[in-house]
């Protein structure tokens, strides 16, 4: 099926997104912990063009493709980890009147969240590929 080939692209570029959150935008909140410092929900240069519409995509097209089990509870792990880190965390960066050391304790969860959805993303896109190969032939 030619949609299954669209899997590990669309899986890549949610992985990528989340790995630049990963190295570049958390560590400058850890370092700068500024109260509302996150832009709006559909403000230019929000995190949320990284998901939207490619992650839930993926995820539909892993889903509908037969990905195999491990590689759909990777992707169960990291939508369900997002989503938790998107309702209860980023609410917290954009609330202006929270403290800094509440910004900046947010900030670690997000780091340890998102390194989860990271690692689940990378895992995810392996098991995909390895089944798109193939069976491995006897040595």
């Amino acid at each position: 099926m030619r949609s299954s080939r669209l899997v590990v692209p669309l899986l890549g570029m949610w992985l990528f997104g989340n790995l630049y959150e990963q190295v570049v935008w958390n560590p400058q909140l850890l370092a700068d912990p500024r109260p509302g410092s996150l832009v709006g929900v559909f403000a230019v240069g929000s995190p949320v063009y990284y998901y939207l519409p490619w992650a839930p995509l993926a995820v539909v097209l892993a889903v509908v493709t037969r990905a195999p089990r491990p590689a759909l509870g990777c992707l169960a792990v990291s939508v369900a980890m997002k989503l938790l880190l998107i309702t209860q965390v980023n609410p917290v960066f954009r609330d202006p009147s929270v403290t800094r050391d509440v910004v900046h304790d947010n900030a670690v969860l997000w780091a340890f969240g998102n390194g989860v959805v990271v690692i689940a993303v990378a895992a995810a896109i392996l098991l995909v590929q390895r089944a798109q190969r193939g069976p491995a032939s006897p040595a």
